[in-house]
């Protein structure tokens, strides 16, 4: 548990540090219609990481996220996001997986620094819990919320690689058939974004 503790921090002070030099730099006399991103433009954007559990009794696992986003505002946009991971099941008496999947609805604010966007974000959603125990499967479902951050790099004015740090804070345990497991995760990616 720690180690993912440690690995968290290590990825939200590499999100802090490539901010650092966006803040600092001075805002650009672009007009409103040549900004990247701009009210009337939409981003879609896949990305790959860790799923980080909170159960003590599962292990790091991979997780897969696609997601669309439309921007009221070169500030402020709305970001629906469609994700899955699995990560196996440890000290029972049966091997297995739980593999969470997540349909989020989330308001993103960014900061404009030049070809670095630091961003924070927060909504929630379904979470939708499949299991497999012993080669039983069953489900749960449950509704949660999440919030976090990441950073935006511009290699093009249209096109950018995404990292992000999400906490999945859903309440109470996700119901297996053999045993409950706590709902709640993290989630680290790393993806590419592209602007439209």
């Amino acid at each position: 548990m720690s180690r993912t503790f440690r690995m968290m921090g290590v990825m939200l002070t590499l999100v802090a540090l490539a901010s650092a030099p966006a803040a600092a730099q001075s805002r650009s006399s672009r007009t409103q219609s040549s900004r990247v991103p701009n009210g009337s433009m939409f981003g879609l954007g896949m990305a790959t990481g860790v799923l980080a559990p909170s159960s003590i009794d599962q292990n790091n696992g991979w997780y897969l996220t696609v997601n669309g986003e439309g921007y009221f505002t070169p500030r402020v946009s709305a970001r629906a996001q469609f994700g899955g991971g699995w990560s196996d099941i440890f000290g029972h008496s049966f091997a297995g997986q739980v593999k969470p999947m997540v349909l989020l609805g989330n308001l993103v604010y960014n900061w404009e620094g030049g070809k670095v966007h630091p961003y924070v974000t927060g909504g929630g959603g379904m979470y939708h819990y499949r299991f497999t125990e012993a080669g039983v499967d069953s489900s749960d479902t449950k509704a949660g919320v999440d919030f976090g951050g990441g950073a935006e790099y511009f290699f093009t004015r249209h096109d950018t690689l995404t990292g992000e740090v999400l906490f999945h804070a859903v309440p109470g345990m996700a119901n297996g058939r053999s045993a409950d497991y706590k709902a709640r995760f993290w989630t680290v990616t790393g993806g590419y974004k592209k602007y439209f």
